[in-house]
């Protein structure tokens, strides 16, 4: 079955081997020139009082209270995230235009006929979890026809966490869970609708899970 088929019966499919390894190599080595997450955002579920605390960038500490406080709704089941993205304010520090505006073109080379798009991709983004980061169960509705999650982690294992875990029955205890894997590229179906989430993370400091995400319209 080709993996358009896949995608439309399904809600999901993993495209392994996506682009040449040269290619993915070159993207993954872009990346973690700049991996430091003073040039990037930590991203949480903005619950007050700290929606408003952001990282000093001339400061080496990182304020950890955003990322305990997304935790704790997390334990109270509540819809809640905590990883570290590009920022446009910060896209000359960590050159994420070059890399969005490269993959985004073999990208759509590739899927856009097969889909039947016509469309742009939108709000892609880069995303680097680290240790106890995770995102919690939602849906991307309304976000586009399509997401996609491209995987630049390498030598990955089960114990480090950190799976796209799938609920294609759209209930909970029912789930499909997806390992990092470098150069695949998952497409959901976002009118299935397709929930999903990412495990929280238990990696190493030198394993990282990093991602190009973002939605075709």
């Amino acid at each position: 079955m080709h993996w358009e088929k896949q995608l439309n019966k399904n809600g999901y499919v993993q495209i392994k081997n996506f682009l040449p390894e040269a290619q993915a190599l070159s993207f993954r080595k872009k990346i973690l020139a700049a991996k430091h997450h003073k040039t990037w955002d930590l991203l949480t579920t903005p619950y007050r009082p700290l929606m408003s605390i952001k990282d000093i960038l001339t400061s080496s500490t990182v304020d950890k209270r955003r990322h305990q406080q997304a935790v704790k709704a997390l334990q109270r089941r509540q819809f809640s995230f905590s990883f570290y993205r590009t920022g446009n304010k910060h896209e000359k520090a960590h050159g994420s235009g070059d890399i969005h505006r490269t993959f985004c073109q073999l990208l759509q080379q590739k899927v856009n006929e097969p889909l039947a798009l016509d469309g742009e991709v939108t709000d892609t983004f880069l995303a680097l979890f680290m240790k106890g980061q995770f995102i919690n169960y939602h849906s991307d509705k309304g976000a586009g026809k399509y997401a996609f999650i491209y995987q630049l982690s390498k030598g990955w294992q089960h114990k480090y966490g950190g799976q796209l875990e799938l609920y294609p029955k759209r209930i909970k205890f029912y789930k499909k869970s997806l390992q990092p894997e470098f150069n695949s590229l998952v497409l959901l179906k976002i009118d299935h609708p397709m929930y999903h989430s990412v495990r929280v993370l238990n990696n190493p400091a030198h394993k990282q899970r990093i991602t190009i995400s973002g939605w075709l319209v």
